[in-house]
């Protein structure tokens, strides 16, 4: 008798699913969910929605904060995973159990089964079935409030099928122009489009170009449009004296001063201001009254205690390392604004290594602009060869100390003899498998068991 497959294989074969399914999957959607929406918690559910090109896992993260330290249950759905899948399905902090996460799959595999009977050429992507999970749980779970990542884009994206008239745009990058559009305005309209009519859209910060054509966009549909600058002001940024980040801020008409900030960077205060407009906009399209001094003080208090792996993350402290997921343009771009502010001061020894279907000279041409030494190196999982980004770097930057090394094991630990005997700082940067591979290792684990998608 053959054994039945474990959480794990399960999890790997449902991962190996194109990330989309046949065509646009909204009516698959709508049929894999109906059961779980039909009733009561359907009936009141309205789920805050997050989208953008960068910084929506942070937004949600701190959103979902936000509305617990209000006293409001909240399932958070986030993607992609780090180090476990189950970090991508959260109630009120709790990653999914096995036990639970068995529960949804059975109950998903049943439903795959009976829309295949009914459809055989119309099948399910992984992104689909990565939400129904999602749902499952939050349905068993019945949390008051759910903030919701959308994977790729707005307009077609899963999470769309779910009801929610509040919905975050953290901001606009190129990225999948091949389903989004070739243009900023395009993809920020199908962003957007994860608004429905008559809803409200908070948005981070935009290029003003793309903001006056969105406004005109939102005026058509009828969705009020709310600037993080209308939700609070950011008055000042500074480096603590622990290493992290303080900013003064004023929050509607309470100024906040020397809130201390777990995520570093600017673009972390603005991704705070939006997330607290999410959550204040959905308080009042649920009829939930907050005082603004509690809602200040639940502000501060998140602001201070959320963390996100991967986002400019400290992971070491001798010598300070630090990791960022970012490979778009624009995130490289916050990445370098941000790290003089943690790095205190230090000459910086670069990572970096990119994966073979990215843009290595753009990703890495932008990051050499932050390096004082560089480390060419790549991930165990869709790596380039090294020896690529070499030749990158000794274009760009031919009097920079570079070293080449064949496995982010290796790369590791000469970048932290090196910095420790310079008294540098780490940077690994350049994609979220290197990043990641790169944490594993330092906490000793194997890189090459990391499961992504």
């Amino acid at each position: 008798m053959t054994a039945a497959p474990s959480l794990d294989e399960t999890i790997g074969h449902l991962m190996r699913l194109p990330k989309a399914g046949a065509g646009i999957g909204l009516h698959r959607m709508r049929w894999l969910l109906a059961p779980l929406l039909e009733g009561p918690f359907g009936a009141r559910l309205n789920a805050m929605r997050v989208t953008g090109s960068n910084g929506k896992g942070s937004v949600s993260r701190l959103a979902a904060g936000i509305a617990m330290r209000l006293g409001c249950s909240t399932g958070l759905y986030t993607s992609p995973h780090l180090f476990r899948f189950q970090e991508r399905i959260v109630v009120d902090d709790e990653p999914i159990g096995d036990d639970a996460l068995r529960a949804a799959i059975d109950w998903l595999s049943d439903r795959q089964a009976r829309y295949r009977a009914e459809h055989p050429d119309d099948g399910f992507g992984a992104f689909e079935a990565f939400t129904g999970l999602a749902m499952h749980h939050f349905a068993a779970r019945r949390p008051d409030a759910l903030v919701l990542e959308a994977g790729i884009g707005g307009r077609y994206d899963s999470v769309r099928a779910v009801s929610g008239t509040v919905v975050a745009l953290t901001s606009i990058d190129y990225e999948h122009t091949d389903i989004l559009g070739a243009t900023l305005e395009q993809i920020a309209y199908d962003k957007a489009d994860l608004c429905p009519d008559g809803g409200t859209l908070v948005v981070g910060a935009l290029d003003a170009e793309v903001m006056r054509r969105l406004d005109a966009y939102a005026a058509l549909r009828r969705i009020t449009l709310i600037r993080y600058e209308d939700v609070g002001r950011i008055r000042a940024v500074r480096a603590s004296a622990d290493g992290g980040m303080q900013a003064d801020l004023t929050l509607g008409d309470i100024e906040l001063d020397g809130v201390s900030f777990a995520l570093a960077g600017r673009h972390q205060a603005v991704n705070a201001l939006v997330a607290a407009g999410l959550v204040r906009e959905w308080l009042a399209a649920t009829g939930r009254q907050v005082e603004p001094a509690r809602f200040a003080e639940a502000f501060r208090a998140v602001v201070g205690a959320v963390r996100w792996p991967g986002r400019l993350q400290r992971i070491a402290d001798d010598p300070p390392v630090f990791i960022d997921v970012g490979h778009t343009p624009d995130a490289i771009a916050t990445t370098l604004q941000a790290l003089p502010l943690i790095a205190g001061g230090r000459p910086v020894l670069l990572v970096t290594g990119v994966s073979y279907n990215k843009d290595a000279d753009g990703i890495v041409s932008a990051l050499l602009g932050a390096a004082d030494e560089v480390v060419c190196t790549r991930a165990h999982h869709r790596g380039s060869d090294p020896s690529r980004i070499v030749a990158i770097v000794r274009r760009e930057r031919p009097d920079l100390p570079r070293h080449e090394v064949p496995t982010i094991e290796q790369a590791m630990v000469l970048a932290l003899d090196r910095a420790r005997a310079a008294g540098m700082a780490v940077l690994v940067a350049g994609g979220l498998f290197l990043s990641i591979e790169a944490a594993e290792a330092l906490r000793g684990g194997d890189p090459r068991a990391l499961r992504f998608f």
